[in-house]
Protein backbone atom coordinates (compact mmCIF):
# COMPACT_ATOMS: atom_id res chain seq x y z
CA UNK A 1 0.00 0.00 0.00
CA UNK A 2 0.93 3.64 -0.71
CA UNK A 3 2.24 4.93 2.54
CA UNK A 4 1.24 8.86 1.56
CA UNK A 5 -2.79 9.97 2.57
CA UNK A 6 -4.83 9.38 0.25
CA UNK A 7 -6.60 13.07 0.13
CA UNK A 8 -8.71 12.66 -2.39
CA UNK A 9 -11.64 10.45 -0.89
CA UNK A 10 -12.72 10.91 2.72
CA UNK A 11 -10.30 8.74 4.41
CA UNK A 12 -10.83 5.78 6.83
CA UNK A 13 -9.96 5.11 10.65
CA UNK A 14 -7.93 1.75 9.59
CA UNK A 15 -6.68 3.27 6.24
CA UNK A 16 -4.98 6.10 8.80
CA UNK A 17 -3.88 3.30 11.09
CA UNK A 18 -2.29 1.15 8.81
CA UNK A 19 -0.07 4.36 7.53
CA UNK A 20 0.60 4.98 11.08
CA UNK A 21 1.96 1.71 11.69
CA UNK A 22 3.98 1.92 8.49
CA UNK A 23 5.12 5.94 8.78
CA UNK A 24 6.12 5.45 12.69
CA UNK A 25 8.97 3.02 12.38
CA UNK A 26 9.69 3.18 16.11
CA UNK A 27 7.00 1.86 17.20
CA UNK A 28 8.18 -1.87 15.94
CA UNK A 29 11.93 -1.31 15.98
CA UNK A 30 13.01 1.76 18.68
CA UNK A 31 16.49 1.70 17.91
CA UNK A 32 17.10 0.57 14.18
CA UNK A 33 14.51 2.84 13.00
CA UNK A 34 16.89 6.13 12.13
CA UNK A 35 19.16 3.82 10.33
CA UNK A 36 16.52 3.31 7.39
CA UNK A 37 14.13 6.66 7.67
CA UNK A 38 15.05 8.43 4.22
CA UNK A 39 15.43 11.96 5.70
CA UNK A 40 17.98 10.79 8.27
CA UNK A 41 19.59 8.30 6.00
CA UNK A 42 20.32 11.09 4.07
CA UNK A 43 21.34 13.30 6.60
CA UNK A 44 23.58 10.15 7.65
CA UNK A 45 25.03 10.68 4.13
CA UNK A 46 25.94 14.27 3.94
CA UNK A 47 29.52 15.13 4.29
CA UNK A 48 29.27 16.89 7.58
CA UNK A 49 27.45 16.43 10.74
CA UNK A 50 24.85 18.80 11.79
CA UNK A 51 22.36 19.23 14.23
CA UNK A 52 19.42 22.15 14.72
CA UNK A 53 18.80 22.35 18.22
CA UNK A 54 15.58 24.21 17.76
CA UNK A 55 13.03 21.97 19.36
CA UNK A 56 15.45 21.41 22.66
CA UNK A 57 14.02 21.29 26.24
CA UNK A 58 10.21 20.76 25.52
CA UNK A 59 8.37 20.93 28.33
CA UNK A 60 5.54 18.49 29.27
CA UNK A 61 2.16 19.67 28.08
CA UNK A 62 3.66 22.29 26.16
CA UNK A 63 1.98 23.39 22.54
CA UNK A 64 5.13 24.45 20.15
CA UNK A 65 4.90 26.39 16.69
CA UNK A 66 8.04 25.71 14.63
CA UNK A 67 8.03 27.77 11.60
CA UNK A 68 10.96 27.97 8.62
CA UNK A 69 11.30 27.79 4.75
CA UNK A 70 10.63 24.61 2.78
CA UNK A 71 13.85 22.78 2.32
CA UNK A 72 15.38 24.06 5.43
CA UNK A 73 15.43 20.68 7.22
CA UNK A 74 12.34 21.52 9.96
CA UNK A 75 11.39 17.43 9.46
CA UNK A 76 14.99 16.32 10.08
CA UNK A 77 14.42 18.15 13.08
CA UNK A 78 11.76 16.37 14.19
CA UNK A 79 12.94 13.17 13.77
CA UNK A 80 16.14 14.33 15.09
CA UNK A 81 13.97 15.13 18.60
CA UNK A 82 11.56 11.97 18.61
CA UNK A 83 15.71 9.95 17.74
CA UNK A 84 16.54 11.82 20.91
CA UNK A 85 13.18 11.65 23.13
CA UNK A 86 13.66 7.23 22.58
CA UNK A 87 17.09 7.76 23.79
CA UNK A 88 16.01 9.60 26.69
CA UNK A 89 13.72 6.88 27.60
CA UNK A 90 10.21 8.16 26.82
CA UNK A 91 8.33 4.83 25.62
CA UNK A 92 8.29 4.67 21.44
CA UNK A 93 4.58 3.85 21.21
CA UNK A 94 3.76 7.07 22.89
CA UNK A 95 5.71 9.52 19.92
CA UNK A 96 3.29 10.26 17.24
CA UNK A 97 4.62 12.12 13.62
CA UNK A 98 2.22 12.73 11.19
CA UNK A 99 2.92 14.65 7.75
CA UNK A 100 -0.37 16.51 7.39
CA UNK A 101 0.00 17.98 4.35
CA UNK A 102 -3.00 18.56 2.20
CA UNK A 103 -5.49 17.28 4.71
CA UNK A 104 -8.22 18.78 5.51
CA UNK A 105 -8.52 19.95 9.38
CA UNK A 106 -11.81 17.73 10.28
CA UNK A 107 -9.37 14.72 9.83
CA UNK A 108 -6.81 15.89 12.33
CA UNK A 109 -9.07 14.25 14.77
CA UNK A 110 -9.77 11.02 12.88
CA UNK A 111 -6.03 10.60 12.81
CA UNK A 112 -5.87 11.43 16.73
CA UNK A 113 -8.49 9.06 17.36
CA UNK A 114 -6.95 6.50 14.89
CA UNK A 115 -3.30 6.70 16.86
CA UNK A 116 -5.24 6.45 20.24
CA UNK A 117 -6.14 2.91 18.98
CA UNK A 118 -2.96 1.65 18.54
CA UNK A 119 -1.31 3.71 21.21
CA UNK A 120 -1.16 2.68 25.36
CA UNK A 121 -4.17 3.51 27.20
CA UNK A 122 -2.54 5.65 29.55
CA UNK A 123 0.69 7.82 29.78
CA UNK A 124 2.03 11.44 28.08
CA UNK A 125 2.11 11.03 24.70
CA UNK A 126 4.17 13.15 22.30
CA UNK A 127 2.63 14.86 18.73
CA UNK A 128 4.41 16.14 15.84
CA UNK A 129 1.80 17.36 12.75
CA UNK A 130 4.32 18.48 10.16
CA UNK A 131 3.80 20.92 7.61
CA UNK A 132 0.22 21.76 9.31
CA UNK A 133 -0.06 25.20 7.29
CA UNK A 134 -0.85 22.81 4.56
CA UNK A 135 -4.37 22.06 5.49
CA UNK A 136 -6.42 25.19 3.76
CA UNK A 137 -9.69 25.28 5.61
CA UNK A 138 -8.81 26.57 9.52
CA UNK A 139 -6.59 24.39 11.27
CA UNK A 140 -5.90 26.51 14.07
CA UNK A 141 -10.09 26.25 15.34
CA UNK A 142 -9.91 22.14 15.62
CA UNK A 143 -6.38 21.95 17.17
CA UNK A 144 -8.25 25.04 19.91
CA UNK A 145 -11.47 22.56 19.74
CA UNK A 146 -9.46 19.17 20.31
CA UNK A 147 -7.29 21.30 23.34
CA UNK A 148 -10.75 22.10 24.87
CA UNK A 149 -12.43 18.74 24.28
CA UNK A 150 -10.07 15.86 24.33
CA UNK A 151 -8.55 15.61 28.02
CA UNK A 152 -5.33 13.58 27.41
CA UNK A 153 -5.13 15.53 24.22
CA UNK A 154 -4.90 18.64 26.34
CA UNK A 155 -1.95 17.80 28.39
CA UNK A 156 0.13 15.56 25.81
CA UNK A 157 3.06 17.52 23.85
CA UNK A 158 2.75 18.92 20.50
CA UNK A 159 4.98 20.15 18.00
CA UNK A 160 3.43 21.92 14.81
CA UNK A 161 5.16 22.98 12.07
CA UNK A 162 4.90 24.80 8.94
CA UNK A 163 6.37 26.84 6.14
CA UNK A 164 3.80 29.94 6.10
CA UNK A 165 4.53 32.96 8.73
CA UNK A 166 0.89 34.01 8.37
CA UNK A 167 -1.18 31.01 9.13
CA UNK A 168 1.33 30.28 12.12
CA UNK A 169 1.00 33.62 13.43
CA UNK A 170 -2.85 33.50 12.95
CA UNK A 171 -2.65 30.35 14.88
CA UNK A 172 -0.66 31.51 18.19
CA UNK A 173 -3.92 33.63 18.48
CA UNK A 174 -6.41 31.31 18.17
CA UNK A 175 -4.45 28.80 20.54
CA UNK A 176 -3.83 31.18 23.30
CA UNK A 177 -4.79 30.01 26.67
CA UNK A 178 -3.92 26.17 25.24
CA UNK A 179 -0.35 25.92 24.87
CA UNK A 180 0.10 24.86 28.17
CA UNK A 181 3.18 25.90 30.02
CA UNK A 182 5.74 25.78 27.53
CA UNK A 183 8.97 27.82 27.94
CA UNK A 184 9.26 29.65 24.28
CA UNK A 185 7.20 27.99 22.52
CA UNK A 186 7.44 29.77 19.27
CA UNK A 187 10.55 28.87 17.02
CA UNK A 188 11.92 29.04 13.85
CA UNK A 189 14.60 27.41 12.17
CA UNK A 190 16.56 29.26 9.42
CA UNK A 191 19.51 28.03 7.05
CA UNK A 192 22.91 26.99 8.50
CA UNK A 193 24.29 29.86 10.36
CA UNK A 194 27.62 31.64 9.45
CA UNK A 195 29.50 30.29 12.46
CA UNK A 196 28.41 26.68 12.29
CA UNK A 197 28.83 27.26 8.06
CA UNK A 198 32.65 27.79 9.23
CA UNK A 199 32.90 24.93 11.43
CA UNK A 200 31.79 22.51 8.90
CA UNK A 201 33.18 23.80 5.73
CA UNK A 202 36.41 25.58 6.64
CA UNK A 203 39.62 23.54 6.67
CA UNK A 204 40.86 25.51 9.45
CA UNK A 205 37.69 26.33 11.84
CA UNK A 206 37.38 29.60 13.88
CA UNK A 207 38.47 29.26 17.78
CA UNK A 208 36.21 28.40 20.53
CA UNK A 209 35.18 32.29 21.46
CA UNK A 210 31.29 32.67 22.72
CA UNK A 211 28.35 33.51 20.73
CA UNK A 212 27.69 37.27 21.25
CA UNK A 213 24.56 39.65 21.93
CA UNK A 214 24.50 42.72 19.29
CA UNK A 215 24.66 44.96 22.45
CA UNK A 216 28.50 42.88 23.67
CA UNK A 217 29.75 44.37 20.63
CA UNK A 218 31.33 47.95 21.98
CA UNK A 219 34.73 49.29 21.09
CA UNK A 220 36.29 47.48 24.58
CA UNK A 221 34.83 44.18 23.62
CA UNK A 222 35.68 44.40 20.10
CA UNK A 223 39.46 45.14 20.92
CA UNK A 224 40.02 42.41 22.96
CA UNK A 225 38.06 39.49 20.46
CA UNK A 226 39.94 41.22 17.24
CA UNK A 227 43.12 40.40 18.93
CA UNK A 228 42.25 36.57 19.59
CA UNK A 229 40.33 36.17 16.37
CA UNK A 230 43.36 38.37 14.19
CA UNK A 231 44.90 34.79 13.24
CA UNK A 232 41.79 33.78 11.68
CA UNK A 233 40.68 36.72 9.87
CA UNK A 234 42.06 35.41 6.39
CA UNK A 235 40.19 32.34 7.47
CA UNK A 236 36.63 34.17 7.93
CA UNK A 237 36.62 36.41 5.16
CA UNK A 238 37.30 33.43 2.62
CA UNK A 239 34.88 31.67 4.30
CA UNK A 240 32.72 34.52 4.25
CA UNK A 241 32.63 34.99 0.53
CA UNK A 242 31.72 31.34 0.34
CA UNK A 243 28.80 31.35 2.34
CA UNK A 244 27.51 34.57 0.52
CA UNK A 245 27.85 32.28 -3.10
CA UNK A 246 26.56 29.06 -1.11
CA UNK A 247 24.04 29.87 1.68
CA UNK A 248 22.65 28.01 4.84
CA UNK A 249 20.38 25.56 3.15
CA UNK A 250 21.54 22.21 3.89
CA UNK A 251 21.86 20.82 0.80
CA UNK A 252 23.72 23.48 -0.43
CA UNK A 253 26.07 23.28 2.30
CA UNK A 254 26.78 19.57 1.50
CA UNK A 255 27.21 19.82 -2.15
CA UNK A 256 29.58 22.89 -1.23
CA UNK A 257 31.71 20.81 1.05
CA UNK A 258 31.76 17.65 -1.02
CA UNK A 259 32.51 19.51 -4.41
CA UNK A 260 32.88 23.29 -4.03
CA UNK A 261 30.16 22.84 -6.59
CA UNK A 262 26.80 24.63 -6.96
CA UNK A 263 23.37 23.11 -5.97
CA UNK A 264 21.56 23.25 -8.96
CA UNK A 265 18.93 20.65 -8.23
CA UNK A 266 18.23 22.65 -4.83
CA UNK A 267 18.26 26.01 -7.00
CA UNK A 268 15.02 24.32 -9.37
CA UNK A 269 13.77 23.23 -5.75
CA UNK A 270 13.48 26.77 -4.32
CA UNK A 271 12.30 28.28 -7.97
CA UNK A 272 9.43 25.05 -7.97
CA UNK A 273 8.61 26.35 -4.33
CA UNK A 274 8.03 29.41 -4.61
CA UNK A 275 6.23 29.43 -7.91
CA UNK A 276 3.92 26.53 -6.83
CA UNK A 277 3.53 26.83 -3.03
CA UNK A 278 3.96 30.63 -2.06
CA UNK A 279 2.66 32.03 -4.85
CA UNK A 280 -0.23 28.76 -5.00
CA UNK A 281 -3.01 31.56 -5.20
CA UNK A 282 -1.57 33.25 -8.20
CA UNK A 283 -2.60 33.24 -11.55
CA UNK A 284 1.40 33.76 -12.70
CA UNK A 285 3.51 32.14 -15.51
CA UNK A 286 7.15 30.32 -13.69
CA UNK A 287 8.56 33.54 -15.84
CA UNK A 288 6.82 36.17 -14.13
CA UNK A 289 8.20 34.30 -10.93
CA UNK A 290 11.66 34.50 -11.56
CA UNK A 291 11.20 37.95 -12.94
CA UNK A 292 9.84 39.44 -9.77
CA UNK A 293 12.94 37.22 -7.97
CA UNK A 294 15.55 39.03 -10.47
CA UNK A 295 13.59 42.57 -9.93
CA UNK A 296 14.06 41.85 -6.02
CA UNK A 297 17.94 40.52 -6.30
CA UNK A 298 18.41 43.85 -8.15
CA UNK A 299 16.71 46.40 -5.56
CA UNK A 300 18.66 44.79 -2.61
CA UNK A 301 19.54 47.21 0.08
CA UNK A 302 17.48 49.70 -1.20
CA UNK A 303 13.93 50.90 0.16
CA UNK A 304 11.17 49.20 -2.42
CA UNK A 305 8.79 51.26 -4.26
CA UNK A 306 6.17 49.21 -4.92
CA UNK A 307 4.67 51.62 -7.39
CA UNK A 308 7.66 51.51 -9.62
CA UNK A 309 8.00 47.51 -9.59
CA UNK A 310 4.40 47.52 -10.49
CA UNK A 311 4.64 49.31 -13.64
CA UNK A 312 7.83 47.77 -14.68
CA UNK A 313 6.44 43.92 -13.95
CA UNK A 314 2.89 45.28 -15.35
CA UNK A 315 1.39 43.87 -12.48
CA UNK A 316 -1.48 45.68 -10.39
CA UNK A 317 0.14 47.18 -7.17
CA UNK A 318 -2.52 45.20 -5.25
CA UNK A 319 -1.69 41.57 -6.79
CA UNK A 320 2.35 42.40 -6.35
CA UNK A 321 1.68 43.35 -2.81
CA UNK A 322 0.18 40.41 -2.22
CA UNK A 323 3.14 38.90 -4.43
CA UNK A 324 5.34 40.24 -1.93
CA UNK A 325 3.51 39.15 1.42
CA UNK A 326 3.46 35.58 0.32
CA UNK A 327 7.29 35.63 -0.35
CA UNK A 328 7.32 37.08 3.26
CA UNK A 329 4.70 34.23 4.88
CA UNK A 330 6.97 32.05 2.71
CA UNK A 331 10.12 33.15 4.74
CA UNK A 332 11.90 34.01 1.08
CA UNK A 333 12.17 38.09 2.40
CA UNK A 334 12.06 39.67 5.42
CA UNK A 335 10.58 43.47 5.86
CA UNK A 336 13.66 45.36 7.59
CA UNK A 337 11.58 48.75 8.11
CA UNK A 338 12.25 52.14 8.85
CA UNK A 339 12.81 53.10 12.56
CA UNK A 340 10.47 55.48 14.08
CA UNK A 341 11.75 55.76 17.71
CA UNK A 342 13.37 52.69 17.42
CA UNK A 343 9.78 51.18 16.45
CA UNK A 344 8.77 50.02 12.73
CA UNK A 345 7.15 52.71 10.33
CA UNK A 346 4.82 50.80 8.56
CA UNK A 347 3.62 53.26 6.33
CA UNK A 348 7.35 54.21 5.09
CA UNK A 349 8.77 51.56 2.27
CA UNK A 350 10.91 48.94 3.50
CA UNK A 351 13.79 47.29 2.48
CA UNK A 352 13.08 43.32 1.50
CA UNK A 353 16.09 41.01 2.14
CA UNK A 354 16.37 37.61 1.07
CA UNK A 355 16.80 34.96 3.99
CA UNK A 356 19.77 32.97 2.28
CA UNK A 357 21.98 34.33 -0.47
CA UNK A 358 20.78 31.35 -2.73
CA UNK A 359 17.22 33.20 -3.22
CA UNK A 360 19.34 36.35 -4.77
CA UNK A 361 20.13 33.64 -7.19
CA UNK A 362 17.84 31.88 -8.84
CA UNK A 363 17.09 33.61 -11.19
CA UNK A 364 18.99 32.45 -14.97
CA UNK A 365 22.42 33.88 -15.43
CA UNK A 366 22.32 35.99 -11.89
CA UNK A 367 25.68 36.00 -10.40
CA UNK A 368 26.52 37.06 -6.73
CA UNK A 369 26.86 40.52 -5.86
CA UNK A 370 29.36 41.13 -2.42
CA UNK A 371 28.77 43.94 -1.31
CA UNK A 372 24.79 44.21 -1.31
CA UNK A 373 24.65 40.28 -0.09
CA UNK A 374 27.23 41.35 2.66
CA UNK A 375 24.64 43.85 3.96
CA UNK A 376 22.08 41.05 3.10
CA UNK A 377 23.49 38.52 5.56
CA UNK A 378 24.92 40.89 8.18
CA UNK A 379 21.26 41.76 8.86
CA UNK A 380 20.36 38.34 8.37
CA UNK A 381 23.46 37.88 11.43
CA UNK A 382 21.33 40.23 13.71
CA UNK A 383 17.93 39.00 12.91
CA UNK A 384 19.15 35.73 13.81
CA UNK A 385 20.85 36.90 17.44
CA UNK A 386 17.94 38.66 18.00
CA UNK A 387 15.63 35.41 17.56
CA UNK A 388 18.38 33.72 19.61
CA UNK A 389 17.96 35.77 23.06
CA UNK A 390 13.82 36.17 22.24
CA UNK A 391 12.51 32.84 20.88
CA UNK A 392 9.83 33.56 18.16
CA UNK A 393 10.33 37.23 17.97
CA UNK A 394 11.94 37.06 14.31
CA UNK A 395 8.07 37.12 12.72
CA UNK A 396 7.29 40.48 13.96
CA UNK A 397 10.15 42.03 12.27
CA UNK A 398 10.18 44.74 14.75
CA UNK A 399 14.10 44.30 16.13
CA UNK A 400 16.25 45.03 13.18
CA UNK A 401 15.36 48.36 11.31
CA UNK A 402 16.73 51.02 9.41
CA UNK A 403 17.64 54.71 9.80
CA UNK A 404 16.80 57.58 7.65
CA UNK A 405 18.80 60.98 8.45
CA UNK A 406 17.48 64.16 8.40
CA UNK A 407 19.68 64.41 5.17
CA UNK A 408 19.01 61.78 3.74
CA UNK A 409 21.49 59.62 4.68
CA UNK A 410 20.72 55.99 5.27
CA UNK A 411 21.98 53.88 8.64
CA UNK A 412 21.50 50.36 7.54
CA UNK A 413 20.59 48.62 10.86
CA UNK A 414 19.35 49.94 14.18
CA UNK A 415 17.46 48.01 16.44
CA UNK A 416 15.66 48.57 20.10
CA UNK A 417 17.84 46.16 21.26
CA UNK A 418 21.30 46.90 20.46
CA UNK A 419 22.85 48.74 23.14
CA UNK A 420 22.92 52.14 21.45
CA UNK A 421 24.95 50.49 18.62
CA UNK A 422 24.20 51.51 15.13
CA UNK A 423 25.76 49.00 11.63
CA UNK A 424 26.67 50.13 8.30
CA UNK A 425 27.68 48.12 5.93
CA UNK A 426 30.28 48.69 3.52
CA UNK A 427 31.71 46.20 1.94
CA UNK A 428 35.28 47.33 0.48
CA UNK A 429 39.17 47.27 1.84
CA UNK A 430 39.10 50.75 2.46
CA UNK A 431 37.35 53.72 1.49
CA UNK A 432 35.05 53.61 4.64
CA UNK A 433 35.33 56.94 6.00
CA UNK A 434 32.88 58.92 4.37
CA UNK A 435 30.04 56.77 5.59
CA UNK A 436 31.41 56.99 9.32
CA UNK A 437 30.67 60.73 9.17
CA UNK A 438 26.94 59.76 8.99
CA UNK A 439 27.47 57.40 12.13
CA UNK A 440 29.64 60.51 13.92
CA UNK A 441 26.40 62.52 13.24
CA UNK A 442 23.48 59.78 14.48
CA UNK A 443 22.77 59.33 17.92
CA UNK A 444 24.41 55.75 17.77
CA UNK A 445 28.00 54.29 18.26
CA UNK A 446 28.76 53.03 15.19
CA UNK A 447 30.15 49.58 13.26
CA UNK A 448 31.29 49.41 9.65
CA UNK A 449 31.15 46.60 8.44
CA UNK A 450 33.70 46.00 5.85
CA UNK A 451 35.56 43.27 3.62
CA UNK A 452 39.18 43.17 5.39
CA UNK A 453 39.91 46.54 7.28
CA UNK A 454 39.91 46.33 10.93
CA UNK A 455 40.59 49.62 12.46
CA UNK A 456 39.46 50.50 16.19
CA UNK A 457 41.41 53.57 16.23
CA UNK A 458 38.16 56.24 16.46
CA UNK A 459 36.49 56.13 19.40
CA UNK A 460 32.69 56.48 17.83
CA UNK A 461 32.95 54.01 14.70
CA UNK A 462 34.77 50.90 14.42
CA UNK A 463 35.89 49.40 11.17
CA UNK A 464 35.71 45.86 11.67
CA UNK A 465 35.31 42.90 8.45
CA UNK A 466 31.33 42.23 8.17
CA UNK A 467 32.62 38.26 8.25
CA UNK A 468 34.03 39.18 11.92
CA UNK A 469 31.11 40.29 12.88
CA UNK A 470 28.79 37.53 11.66
CA UNK A 471 31.12 35.17 13.17
CA UNK A 472 30.40 36.84 16.94
CA UNK A 473 27.13 37.21 15.76
CA UNK A 474 25.18 33.95 14.28
CA UNK A 475 25.29 30.47 15.63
Amino acid sequence: MDTSFQYASAMKRGEAQQILAATNRWWRDPTGWSVVDPDLREVAQAPFRYRADVLSELDRGGLYILRGPRRVGKTVVVKNTIRELIASGVPPRRIVHMAVDGLRSRDLGLLIDAADGLMPAAGHRHWFFDEITGIADGWPERVKWLRDNDPRFRTDTVVLTGSSAADLTEATKALAGRRGAADAPDRVLLPIGFRSFVSLASAEPAPELETHRVSDLTHGRLRSVSTDLAPWQDVLIRAWEAYLVCGGFPAAVAEHVATRGEPAALRRSLVDVIHGDAFRRADWSQAQSTDLLRRLSANLCSPLNVASLANDTGVPQTSLKRRLDELREAFVVWPCYRQDNLRPKLGAQPKLYFTDPIYAQLAPDSAPDFPRLSQQQLGMALLRATERAAPGSLVGYDQVLHHNTATRKEVDFVGPNFGGIAFESKYVDGGWRRDALTLKASRWHGIIATRSELDLSEPDVAAVPAAVLAWLLDS
